[in-house]
This record gives C-alpha cells, structure tokens and sequence, in this order.
C-alpha cells in the first residue's frame, strides 16, 4: 500500500538531507587511521598484538556496514523508508555514543559491564585496556550496521522522489558520497586530533550532528511516499548470505583502508585460514541460492538478475568496484617506495592525502555530468564513455609509471582515472533501480553499492597477492636477496614502480572487461514498474 504524496518540498532539498547522515557515516569507515597508534598505547595493549586486534576497530565496521548495505534494504522496502531511515540513525548514534563514552580503565560505562561479564564468565580479572578495546569494536560495529544501511536506503528514497528519467543524477550523487566520505576520512581524523586532544570527541561530534540529521529527515520526508512491500522478512537468508560475506572478507584478508604508511613491504599474502575460510563462504553461498529459490518471500529474489539493466548493472559495478581499489593502493605504495627516512615517512601522509584526492574527488564532482549525460545520451553510452576514459588513465599509468614519475604526472592520470569512474556511478544506479518494482527498490539499491564493495574487497587482495608475487619473482631475477641491504634499495625501488606500472595494465583490463556488460544496459523501463499492471500482478516469490 501507498500514501498519496503530499510533500512540497524540493526532492533536491530532500535528497541532501539524507545524504548528510550517509557522508558521516562513510567517514566514520576509515577516520580511525589517524588516532589507531594512539590507542594502542593508552590502553596499554602489548605491541605484538596489539596491531592486529585494534585493526578490528576498522575490519569490524567494514564487515558490518557491508552487512547492513545487505539486508536493510529489503528492511525498509518490508516496513517503509522513513521508519528505517529514522531507525538507522538512531543506531548509529548509539553507537558513535558507545566509542565516545569508553573508559580505559574499565572502571564505568559499558567497558565496566564487558568487565564484569567476562570476570563471570571467566573467573579471572580481564586486562581493563582489552576490555575498552572491545567496546570500542562493540561501538564500531553498531555504528557501522546503521550507516552501512542508510546508504542502500537513501537509494531507495530516490526511486521513490524522482520520476526514473529524473533518477540518475541523485543515484549517482549518493554513490559518490559514500566512495568519497571513506577515502576523505584519514584527512578529516588527522586534522580532527589535531586540533582536539582526545580522540573520543571524534565520535562526541557525531551525536548533535545525527541529532540535527534525525529532524531534519523527520521533517522532509514526513509527506514522503510510504511504500510497504507485502511478505515476511526472510530470516534464514539473511543469515546464509551475511555467512557468506563474512566468509569472503575474513577470508580474503581484505581492508578498505587507505593510509600513508601503506607500503610494499607492509603488504602480506592472504592468511594461513584463506582457503577453509572461503570454501566455507562458498558453502554459504549455494545454500543461500538453494533457499532463496524456494521461499515465497526471500531476502533478494534472484529472479531480479533474469531482467538484464540489474544484471549487466551488477557486474559492472563489480569491475567498477575493482578498479577503484586499485587506484586507492597504488598511490600509497609509490609514496611510501620513495622516502628515504622517517621524516620522508612524515611528510608522505599530506602527499598521499593529496594525491589521493585527484583520484576521489574528481569521482565524485563527475557523478553530476554522468547523471546529465544519462538523461541526454542514455546510461549504455554513459557508462561506456566513463569505462573507457578509466581505461585510457590505467592504460598512462602503464606505460608512464616508474618509481621516479612525478607527482604531477600521477595526479592528472588519477584525475582521468577517478572522472572516468565517476561517470559510471549514475548510470549504473539507474539502470538497477529503474528496472525494480517498486517494493523491491531497497534490494536493488543495497545491490548497488554491495557489489562495488566486493569488487573492492577482492581487488585488494588479489593485488597484493599478485604485487608480492611480481616483486619477489623480479627480485630474484636480479639477484636480490634482502630488501635491507642499502646497495640494493634502489633496485628494489625500481621493481615497486615496474610492479605498480603493471597493476594498471591489470585496471585497463578490468576496464575493458567491464565494457561487455556495460553494453547490455538498454535505456527506458524494459518492466512496467510502476504501472498498475505490474502493481496488480507480484512476482511469484513476493519479492
């Protein structure tokens, strides 16, 4: 059932401010980079392990804002936009709240709870500085399930406020919001605990903000379309796909985080458990498809991929997904390569913050062309236009890139590289969501940008793998035993930059991979979706 629309305002105003709370949260994805060290070392944590458990404090939001972009899109198509909208605020306020409040010392709060339900359950006194640990993941992780799930939302919302041949500008806008406020959050983090001693208040600000965000979405979408899709949640699904996922981020070792310190040799192979841990996910996987294919009312009807603009528009975004993590990595990497001490280290982090940005921002500024041409010349032509301008910037890096390019070089590639992706963000969201009814907005939505996640999370790891693998091969033929010894740094610098030349010949092929189901994409509605026939006649699986 549908409300009759009675809302006069602009859906532009509307649309920022639900784009508002999906900028913080995105933030709040990689903002932790800048104060990690810090909190190593004022909760006291042994520095053998202290690295790898606080990395949870970033691996734990990413695997839960992917978990969120999953699900709560069938959510709110099931229970309507505004309420799990509204909702998804709240949880994220509670948990920034959560991270805000955590005391080192275990002595109040929720870390005093933690403390003395593993006391019980142990019978030993837990080290306090681990307690505040693991309340600052617990913290994360809340946050992360309510910002990872207002992104697929807020797609949603757009299908529901513009007409379709008006969609593909704010599509495209939102997906480059997202993108740009988690590579932008080393910058905001640093210059935050710059100016604020405590860390903490990082997360303080993030209360009146939502606060400010939770009324002004209130009020805007009080006249808003409620379009409550009929079924039950599918329970058993989510489970076996959030399984899945898990499986597949565990597994690949993968981290979307982009720092300053990123270096070849800070890279490492995918873990020990990698191959149990993906056969596992893959086992998830089939039970999820053998499920879903019986039930009445699944959590993703896999008949939405026999409509070919969510098919093609998935697997583009696949690649898209791919490629934008490769030019993430490699900017970091050749900094890194180059200095030559601690205090080139220092200065490498405003460099690579600097460069990096050629890349983002540019990806997001071009999402507003690409919703432009979408409208004029159609999402096929659009999103082929974007892929092969990627294209022809991997393709300079390629040939240009050696451990000596210049700065300057790097970041006019990056820029084609970055607007050429960008331009695919409108146009892909479009035709996803363009070819959904309109109770199956939400599924569509999260499929969107989850896509273009796992693209990431395996570009990340595959690289790594195949970057140490060319190294140590090319070090070899050198005669290269130790990356230690002075007389042969430079050599080894010279094979990082062969190494990182090739991974873009490998994100020109991604490109042109990409280009195949780009050209499936047809413009116009190939399903009456919002037409009464189409209202009248569900699919058969209530999806």
């Amino acid at each position: 059932m549908t409300t009759q629309k009675t809302n006069t305002l602009s859906p532009w105003l509307i649309l920022a401010f639900i784009c508002l709370p999906v900028f913080i949260g995105s933030l709040d994805l990689t903002v932790v980079s800048a104060f990690l060290p810090e909190v190593i070392l004022q909760l006291e944590l042994p520095l053998q392990t202290g690295l790898d458990d606080a990395a949870w404090i970033v691996s734990g939001y990413l695997l839960a804002y992917t978990i969120g972009l999953t699900f709560m899109g069938r959510v709110s198509d099931l229970f309507g936009r505004r309420k799990v909208y509204i909702a998804c605020l709240l949880v994220f306020m509670v948990g920034s709240m959560l991270v805000a409040e955590v005391d080192p010392e275990a002595r109040q709060g929720v870390a005093r709870l933690f403390y003395n339900l593993l006391f019980r359950l142990s019978g030993e006194r837990p080290d306090p500085g681990g307690v505040a640990l693991l309340t600052i993941i617990v913290g994360r992780v809340i946050q992360a399930l309510g910002a990872g799930a207002l992104v697929p939302v807020s797609l949603a919302l757009v299908g529901d406020l513009f007409p379709p041949a008006k969609r593909a500008r704010p599509l495209g806008l939102i997906g480059a919001i997202d993108t740009l406020g988690w590579v932008l959050g080393h910058l905001y983090g640093g210059i935050f605990v710059q100016v604020v001693d405590d860390w903490r208040w990082l997360f303080w600000v993030n209360v009146p903000l939502t606060l400010l965000a939770l009324l002004a979405v209130i009020w805007s979408l009080r006249g808003v379309p409620q379009n409550i899709a009929p079924g039950r949640f599918d329970f058993l699904g989510t489970g076996l796909i959030v399984g899945a996922l898990i499986c597949l981020t565990v597994g690949l070792g993968a981290n979307v985080e982009v720092s300053a310190s990123t270096s070849m040799q800070q890279l490492s192979p995918l873990p020990p458990y990698a191959a149990p841990v993906l056969l596992l996910g893959v086992g998830f996987l089939l039970a999820f498809v053998l499920v879903e294919a019986r039930l009445r009312d699944p959590i993703i009807n896999l008949r939405l991929f026999l409509r070919r603009n969510i098919s093609a528009g998935a697997l583009t975004n696949l690649f898209v997904g791919y490629s934008i993590f490769i030019g993430l990595v490699i900017v970091p990497i050749l900094l890194n390569a180059r200095a030559q001490d601690m205090e080139d280290l220092r200065a490498v982090a405003l460099a690579v913050g600097l460069l990096l940005s050629t890349l983002t921002i540019p990806m997001a500024l071009a999402a507003v062309p690409g919703g432009w041409l979408t409208e004029r010349i159609g999402m096929q032509k659009t999103t082929l236009i974007g892929l092969v301008t990627a294209g022809i910037g991997f393709v300079l890096v390629w040939r240009t890139w050696t451990i000596d390019v210049s700065e300057l070089v790097v970041g006019l590639q990056m820029i084609v590289i970055g607007t050429g992706l960008g331009l695919t963000f409108s146009p892909i969201s479009a035709a996803v969501i363009n070819a959904a009814r309109e109770h199956e907005r939400g599924v569509a939505s999260a499929l969107v940008i989850v896509l273009r996640l796992i693209g990431g999370t395996i570009s990340i790891s595959t690289l790594t793998a195949l970057a140490l693998w060319r190294v140590n091969v090319l070090a070899e033929q050198q005669g290269i035993t130790s990356v230690l010894d002075i007389s042969t740094i430079d050599a080894y610098g010279q094979i990082t930059g062969q190494v990182l030349a090739e991974l873009g010949l490998i994100g020109a092929v991604m490109c042109a991979l990409a280009l195949i189901p780009a050209a499936l994409l047809r413009d116009g509605q190939p399903l009456a979706v919002d037409q009464p026939e189409a209202a009248k006649k569900p699919p058969p699986n209530g999806g």
